[in-house]
């Protein structure tokens, strides 16, 4: 009696060794199905013997296409020679068959009169599986490159990763509490009892969304980062044009102000000759009217010592001139200065103060360390920076020449 291809799809069931028939079940669960068809429930598949998957398979799929669909599914999981064991005994042919010459078919997958369709190609194409020698291979480049790419790829294909508590069984789970691909047999352990677990495809495929979210949010901070680089480079160039600007600015007012003091400085030299040149002249004018006085007094003096050595008539000549002039004599005038020579004093007294004062308040007010606080305050709240070597010079009530008040010590 003649086997069914229910009969030939069990008895391949049978022949996967149990890790393999997991793998089968789990590759089964995760293989892209047409449209029309729907998805076995996964809580069928997992306690599911060979012969109630047989069963589930055909019913849900039909006897050609549970056979076609098990044929793709032993070949993805690299059982390759069940797979054409199954073929040969039931003759069902590769969906890739004519995949392999995919310009030698009409739309609908029949042939043009055994042609290629191309106009420059007559390569032969016999239906179901090629049995046509190498050198009647298809002439066309472009089914010959088709051909030897499907040829290539199913030769080699890509080993998963095995596990290492397991040797030789692969890790086709995730386990999402110890985040970690496991095997069949992890799975089955106490250490996994109760874990979430689920096909390292499917967690592989969020994780992958997960990864590209991070990446754009990565993305948008190496952005948001240059960004704020470039904006901190512009406003750091723009601070230190500002620095250069404020730099030859007091620069410039230095030295106009150093201009400005040496004129001064001039100015009041000159002033000051002027005032001693004006003072020693008052000097010599005093001075040649007290030696005039002297002189008229040793001139008296003279006189009468001679008339003490006179006799009485030559004493009594003139004697009356003689005493009245001596009467008359008085003491020198003592010195004054004139008015204009005190009020220059005075004015001479009022510019140093000034400048003495005005010398305190720039030095003061100059750019201090950035440690250095305020120690001194006028009455009118206004901090004035004083430097170390100055603040024993103040004293409590001094005048702040900014605005006039007194100077007061900060608490």
């Amino acid at each position: 009696m003649d086997k069914t291809l229910s009969d030939h799809l069990l008895n391949t069931l049978e022949e996967l060794v149990p890790y393999d028939f997991e793998k089968f079940k789990f590759k089964l669960q995760n293989t892209n199905l047409e449209k029309e068809h729907s998805r076995i429930p996964r809580g069928h598949l997992q306690m599911a013997r060979p012969v109630k998957l047989a069963n589930l398979l055909i019913i849900h799929y039909g006897e050609k296409h549970a056979v076609q669909l098990t044929l793709k599914v032993l070949r993805a999981i690299n059982q390759r020679l069940l797979a054409e064991e199954l073929h040969k005994a039931t003759g069902q042919g590769r969906p890739q068959d004519k995949a392999a010459f995919p310009l030698c078919h009409t739309p609908k997958g029949d042939l043009l009169a055994g042609t290629c369709v191309l106009d420059s190609c007559s390569c032969p194409v016999a239906s179901g599986e090629p049995k046509t020698p190498r050198s009647h291979l298809p002439s066309c480049q472009q089914c010959q490159a088709s051909l030897n790419k499907n040829s290539s790829g199913g030769l080699s294909p890509e080993p998963l990763p095995q596990c290492q508590r397991h040797m030789k069984q692969v890790q086709l789970l995730f386990c999402e509490d110890h985040r970690e691909p496991i095997c069949l047999i992890c799975r089955l352990s106490q250490e996994h009892q109760g874990h979430r677990v689920r096909p390292i495809e499917e967690a592989a495929l969020e994780y992958r969304e997960k990864i590209q979210k991070q990446l754009e949010h990565l993305k948008e901070l190496r952005k948001s980062g240059e960004e704020q680089r470039s904006q901190g480079d512009k406003k750091t160039e723009s601070l230190l044009k500002q620095t250069e600007t404020q730099k030859q600015r007091i620069r410039c007012q230095m030295k106009q102000l150093c201009q400005f003091l040496e004129q001064q400085e001039q100015l009041f030299v000159t002033w000051t000759e002027e005032l001693g040149q004006t003072i020693g002249q008052v000097r010599e004018t005093f001075g040649t009217r007290v030696s005039q006085h002297i002189s008229r007094l040793d001139e008296l003096i003279g006189e009468l010592e001679a008339k003490q050595s006179q006799s009485e008539w030559e004493i009594m000549q003139d004697i009356g001139v003689t005493l009245h002039r001596a009467k008359m004599m008085t003491v020198p005038e003592p010195w004054a200065a004139p008015p204009e020579v005190k009020e220059k004093i005075q004015l001479l007294y009022q510019k140093a103060e000034f400048m003495e004062r005005s010398t305190r308040y720039f030095i003061g007010s100059q750019i201090s360390p950035p440690d250095q606080s305020p120690r001194w305050v006028c009455v009118s709240g206004r901090p004035r920076v004083i430097p170390k070597n100055r603040i024993q010079s103040l004293e409590q009530g001094d005048i702040c020449l900014s605005c006039g008040n007194s100077v007061i010590q900060a608490p």
